[in-house]
């Protein structure tokens, strides 16, 4: 008789000993290796084939006790679609992520995976809206509700752009699955084209007096170089000037006051430019949790506020630090640097006078 090694014997034991554990009889009168089947009742009394090296790495013993019995999930598969209203048609098992031919309450045939229908998914795509037919009958009966005519060939899916023209003539590739979601279909008619939305800033910037300098556009909140109506070279956010704030900072001549901020419980400083005092200011961002100022520098001559603020601006970018949030929000970390730059500029009387 061969003689048995040390790992052997342990795996036995350890296997009797997780059977006790597990409330379960061994019917296997023998050992016959780690990875080989022992006859076993469970503690539901389900008779079982368990093997050792599956029962001590803790996968049960039991496949009808863990929902993974063929012949157990085959009876729940069939008593669901029986409580749908459905028919199963397939001849045989074929698993629970095969799919199964099911007549539904409807009389459509359909052909869902158990385990989907187990998830609570239903039986028949056609039913629930879920068919391809039935999502693209869907999806023209909005576009054309809402002016707009189908123009592509080939039905892609729910979620993959369609070609489109929508009441005003353009040419758009929404998804269907968001026009039903209420997005609309054509992004130049609501703002979110980019050609669009930079033609019409183009056009604005120019009523006001200024002449567009930019060589691509970068979106409605990043700045865009600029020449305002007195030859001033500028770098406004679109989003700011739509909002009446004007093109020109230099023109405001209102930014007198230099700020550095920090918040009370998140690692970020803030810093910026103000008028006057700064006192309306710095309320506006204490509301906000920047409750500590670091500095508050007012009455700077004429564009040394501005000046300070560039510096700063450029001496971070410099470092490769990136803002946080917005273009004047950063990492606390970044306080040394930003507090140094400031006061060696404005320590310089050249920098005072400029």
């Amino acid at each position: 008789m061969a003689i048995r090694g040390a790992r052997s014997l342990a795996a036995e034991v350890t296997f009797r000993a997780q059977l006790k554990e597990l409330g379960a009889t061994l019917l296997e009168p023998e050992w016959l290796g780690a990875r080989i089947r022992h006859r076993a009742i469970c503690a539901a009394g389900h008779s079982c084939g368990a093997i050792p090296h599956e029962v001590n790495s803790g996968r049960g013993i039991c496949k009808t006790c863990v929902g993974h019995d063929p012949a157990d999930a085959e009876r729940r598969f069939r008593e669901r679609v029986a409580e749908l209203g459905g028919e199963v048609l397939e001849v045989r098992w074929l698993g629970a992520a095969k799919k199964h031919h099911v007549r539904c309450a409807a009389g459509h045939d359909a052909y869902p995976r158990p385990a989907s229908v187990q998830q609570g998914t239903g039986i028949c795509w056609s039913c629930s809206g879920r068919h391809p037919g039935v999502a693209e009958a869907e999806f023209r009966t909005r576009v054309e509700a809402l002016g707009g005519t189908p123009a592509y060939t080939v039905w892609r899916g729910a979620n993959h752009p369609h070609h489109v023209k929508c009441s005003a003539g353009h040419n758009c590739y929404p998804a269907p699955a968001s026009v039903q979601q209420g997005q609309g279909i054509c992004r130049a008619c609501v703002g979110l084209d980019p050609a669009a939305a930079e033609e019409a800033y183009c056009a604005l910037v120019i009523s006001l007096g200024g002449t567009p300098l930019w060589d691509r556009w970068r979106g409605n909140k990043a700045p865009t170089l600029v020449r305002c109506p007195q030859g001033h070279t500028c770098r406004p956010r679109p989003n700011d000037v739509q909002q009446g704030s004007g093109l020109c900072r230099e023109c405001a001549g209102a930014h007198s006051v230099f700020y550095v901020l920090e918040h009370d419980t998140q690692p970020v400083v803030k810093f910026g430019v103000s008028n006057r005092d700064g006192r309306k200011r710095l309320a506006k961002h204490r509301g906000h949790g920047y409750v500590e100022v670091h500095r508050l520098v007012a009455d700077l001559p004429e564009g040394a506020a501005l000046a300070v603020e560039d510096a700063v601006k450029s001496a971070l970018a410099l470092a490769g630090e990136k803002p946080v949030r917005g273009w004047e929000y950063f990492d606390a970390s970044c306080l040394a640097l930003i507090l140094d730059v400031a006061d060696s500029w404005l320590a310089t009387p050249e920098a005072l006078a400029a």
